[in-house]
């Protein structure tokens, strides 16, 4: 996860498919290396071909999927966080 995007102030105010976007390099690394770990175990475990190249694949795209879930739940607390003390500074006045 790339905790520098939601560490960013400006990740507040930028919409989600810019965010998706932003992140959609580091989301394809991620799942890159979760496919290069899932090669690695079965090419140990000898598994068959087939086998390695679905797994790969699946890792692949999960693991680029799980990277931008957590990138919008991320958002979204950041968001809804945000709001909450907006509304708690207007209810103090």
């Amino acid at each position: 996860m790339c905790f520098d995007r939601l560490a960013d102030e400006e990740t507040l105010e930028a919409s989600l498919p810019a965010l998706l976007a932003a992140e959609w390099h580091c989301a394809v690394r991620n799942g890159a290396m979760a496919a290069g770990m899932v090669l690695v175990v079965l090419l140990v475990q000898g598994a068959p071909v087939w086998v390695v190249g679905v797994s790969v694949a699946g890792a692949v795209a999960l693991g680029t999927a799980l990277h931008q879930a957590v990138l919008l739940a991320g958002a979204g607390l950041l968001r809804a966080r945000a709001r909450w003390r907006e509304s708690r500074r207007g209810s103090a006045t």
